[in-house]
């Protein structure tokens, strides 16, 4: 299989960088605050400023470090005024010019970066990560980002450029392919991963025409706007970025959208003689100092730095600025339609983008002063496909499947449930049209649902919700579903969505999943208007296992092994609020298996301080799942009640768990050690508070601890036809650890499902400690022929935990509202919707 990236040297020899670091500093405190104005200023020092002083050039990090392969002239300290354009800089401010920024270099004592103990580390002579070694890992990723990063619009670790393809996107938006980069070491050879990657930017031009496109209109009266909801989202959309003008040169930030920006008035020093002002507005100022007559004096004016307006008319969107915000869900469509390349087109534009002029090796001045070799060749790796395991439904003859997918036509399920009351509510956007295909797909699903064994009552109640007040909606349907045989709840309400309707769907979530434990399905009526049996079966898999029932089980030695004694799998992750959201506390989310097989699983939830990685009360969490606990237990401050999931699998299984398998999703490479360590210790503290306090006959769980990543860059591709599935992606089982791995961890990488859109991203797995499987990663080994039973494709046959977290940590905003009912609920959770 060939890899996505490409071998490298390590740097020459006999390059010094011993104690030459620089610290920077900016007299700008905006400078300070923005890393990209701070690699602008660096990159116009260097090359603009003083060019015949920074030779060989200076590596900076974007942050607060530059790095320098030889003592540079000026000795250890020397401040420089960077003039950002080929303008005589003006006066501005008492002390200051306008367009200078003054710029600091000190240098500072450090330890001597070295490449030994990389060299060491590559060779397989050390099996630790040394604080020399991974300061060596991080300038040589400097080194070969450098270049790129300079020259296009870039988050530090991709950047993003017109020749790897561009598309406009709307809303005043555009996307610009682009290239990752990153430097890994393995095994015998250093590895630069090189992948496609993706960016957002503002649509550059004439600022009215983004402002109109983002409005979602093409009128120019839709910029005459008085305070309210658009003048709102229109501020937080254009804030902070630059423009340029027509009227003069300059770039600006912006501060503000004022209403009618024709019609501000302000106070102008007409002659510039001192204390001579007159009132005047922004049109007759405009009209009189540069003879403009506005064409749309009531449209909104901008506001910049010193509290300066300008008319939106006269202002330009500059060019190659990201967006980060999060983008609206009908712009993410379009986003994935048009990065979502196949495998043999992704490996297509890696290789050009390796041999052209965008990531350019060969002619990087920093690749080239520090002696880097770069091969323009992707790497090419082994790897097997593991066995796939056969599915055992009710019957006599298990299954299986074929290309990563399957199908459950004549089928029943292992353990079905049965659907005594139900409803409907449609919220179709036009009710009419839609009703019959949409009363045609909810016989198809009771009748589906009766050929995979479940009982399933007659509808009793289908309604037409307005989408004005879900939860109304929602208690109406529950009201007539449970008339008759008044039970609390209906067993289900199966939801008809319109194609997108995201608050919608968040209110029908958090009144069956937080505020009344009402099991719902959710479908789209597009969807729905074509269904067929396989769709209405993939629907019923999901009902089933929502409501308890069990649809298959993997049939597999691996399997049998482990559950020789009784084993409870573990998932956790940490979800943390949007970026530049400060007032919302993160989510940590544990998901445990309670029954024997491992295929019913029970989701446990709490809040903690924003963006804190590590599980601060993940031994409260984890006791709950060996024995029963009474309801009304206290332990200090932290409720056990219904949040431990240690006594769930005892009070299940009246036996205490002797195998333990956890599965940590989220961490960053940095954090493996940190964390993990951390959370181990939280693990066995848990398990030995239960074996204290419940004394069960069995001896204590032996526990392995696994760290999956999916936030990675590495991908493979078959190097022939024969070698892909249908979708041209490498088959699900294929797993690959020679050649690729970390030298310091055990690791491998395992793309355990079919391919569907694009090209598929494999799961990293990281042994960090292993009790069960005598830390044997071998393909062959039982490690990840586990792991390939527990991520099944399909909608619930046997739920891998990292995969049912996304669902529970996209409750997050659940449970910061209603977390006293959020996390004290205990719920059987399968995949969404």
């Amino acid at each position: 299989m060939t890899v996505s990236s490409t071998r490298t040297s390590l740097p020459r020899a006999n390059i010094d960088h011993s104690n030459h670091f620089l610290a920077c500093t900016f007299g700008d405190e905006k400078v300070s605050k923005d890393s990209r104005r701070r690699i602008e200023v660096i990159e116009r020092l260097q090359n603009h400023t003083q060019p015949g002083l920074f030779s060989p050039k200076v590596i900076y990090d974007s942050d607060a470090i530059a790095y320098s392969s030889a003592v540079l002239s000026f000795g250890n300290a020397a401040t420089f005024d960077v003039n950002m354009t080929d303008r005589p800089p003006r006066e501005g401010a008492p002390g200051q010019m306008r367009g200078v920024i003054q710029v600091a270099l000190k240098r500072v004592d450090a330890a001597p970066i070295t490449f030994e103990d990389l060299q060491q580390l590559v060779d397989g002579r050390t099996a630790q990560l040394s604080p020399r070694a991974a300061v060596a890992i991080n300038l040589i990723q400097l080194i070969v980002r450098q270049g790129p990063n300079l020259k296009y619009p870039n988050n530090v670790k991709a950047f993003f450029c017109r020749e790897a393809g561009s598309r406009a996107l709307g809303g005043g938006l555009e996307i610009l392919k682009g290239y990752y980069q990153s430097v890994r070491p393995t095994l015998r050879t250093l590895l630069v991963n090189i992948d496609t990657s993706c960016g957002i930017i503002y649509q550059e031009g004439p600022m009215p025409e983004v402002a109109l496109g983002f409005l979602g209109t093409t009128h120019p009266r839709a910029l005459n706007l008085n305070e309210g909801p658009e003048l709102s989202k229109l501020r937080k959309f254009f804030k902070g970025i630059f423009i340029t003008f027509t009227h003069r040169k300059g770039k600006k930030k912006i501060e503000s959208i004022v209403p009618r920006g024709g019609f501000e008035q302000f106070e102008w020093n007409k002659d510039k003689s001192e204390g001579v002002v007159q009132s005047t507005t922004v049109q007759a100022y405009f009209r009189e100092a540069y003879n403009i007559t506005l064409r749309y004096p009531d449209a909104v004016g901008v506001r910049i730095g010193g509290g300066s307006i300008v008319p939106i008319e006269l202002c330009v969107v500059a060019p190659n600025q990201r967006f980060t915000r999060r983008l609206p869900p009908e712009l993410t469509k379009k986003m994935v339609e048009f990065t979502s390349d196949k495998p043999k087109a992704r490996l297509d534009a890696i290789r050009r983008g390796v041999a052209g002029a965008a990531l350019d090796y060969a002619s990087s001045p920093y690749v080239r002063d520090a002696g880097l070799q770069v091969s323009t060749t992707p790497t090419i790796i082994d790897g097997k496909v593991l066995p796939t395991p056969p599915m055992k439904y009710n019957g006599p003859v298990p299954m299986t499947p074929k290309f990563g997918a399957w199908n459950v036509v004549n089928q029943q399920f292992k353990e079905p449930k049965n659907i005594s009351s139900w409803a409907v509510v449609d919220y179709s956007p036009n009710p009419s049209r839609d009703r019959p295909a949409n009363e045609r797909f909810v016989r198809m699903i009771a009748e589906n649902c009766q050929k995979l064994g479940m009982s399933i009552a007659p509808l009793q109640v289908y309604i037409n919700g307005n989408g004005g007040n879900v939860t109304q909606d929602l208690m109406q349907a529950a009201r007539q579903a449970t008339a008759s045989n008044n039970a609390p709840q209906p067993d289900m309400i199966l939801v008809i969505l319109p194609p997108s309707a995201p608050e919608i769907r968040f209110q029908v979530k958090r009144h069956g999943d937080v505020q009344e434990g009402v099991i719902t399905q959710c479908v789209r009526v597009d969807k729905v208007s074509r269904a067929n049996d396989q769709y209405c079966n993939n629907v019923a898999m999901k009902i089933n296992a929502k409501l308890g029932g069990v649809n298959a089980v993997p049939q597999s030695k691996v399997l049998m092994d482990l559950a020789r004694r009784p084993f409870i799998i573990m998932g956790a992750d940490v979800g943390h609020p949007a970026p530049g959201v400060n007032d919302q506390p993160s989510v940590a989310a544990l998901v445990a298996s309670y029954d024997c097989q491992a295929m019913k699983y029970n989701a446990y939830t709490t809040i903690q301080p924003p963006r804190l990685e590590t599980i601060d009360q993940l031994q409260y969490m984890v006791q709950v799942s060996v024995s029963p606990t009474s309801p009304d237990e206290f332990d200090g401050n932290h409720r056990i009640a219904d949040q431990r999931a240690l006594d769930d699998f005892g009070k299940e299984n009246r036996a205490g768990a002797e195998r333990l398998v956890f599965f940590r999703d989220g961490l960053s490479e940095g954090e493996y050690v940190k964390v993990a360590e951390k959370e181990i210790q939280d693990i066995k503290a848990a398990v030995d508070e239960v074996w204290r306090v419940r004394k069960p006959r069995e001896s204590k769980p032996t526990v392995t601890f696994i760290v999956v990543g999916k936030r990675h860059h590495v991908r493979f591709f078959p190097q022939n036809e024969r070698d892909a599935d249908r979708s041209g992606n490498c088959p699900a089982g294929f797993v690959a650890d020679q050649g690729i791995g970390n030298p310091i961890a055990k690791d491998y990488y395992l793309q355990s499902h079919g391919g569907l859109l694009g090209t598929s991203r494999p799961s990293h797995y990281i042994v960090i400690q292993d009790e069960n499987f005598l830390n044997n990663i071998d393909r062959n080994s039982p490690l990840p022929c586990a792991i390939r039973m527990l991520e099944q494709p399909g909608p619930s046959p046997f739920p891998h935990p990292c995969i049912m977290l996304m669902y529970v940590n996209s409750m997050g905003a659940f449970q910061c509202a209603d977390f006293e009912t959020a996390c004290l609920r205990s719920c059987e959770l399968s995949l969404p919707p």
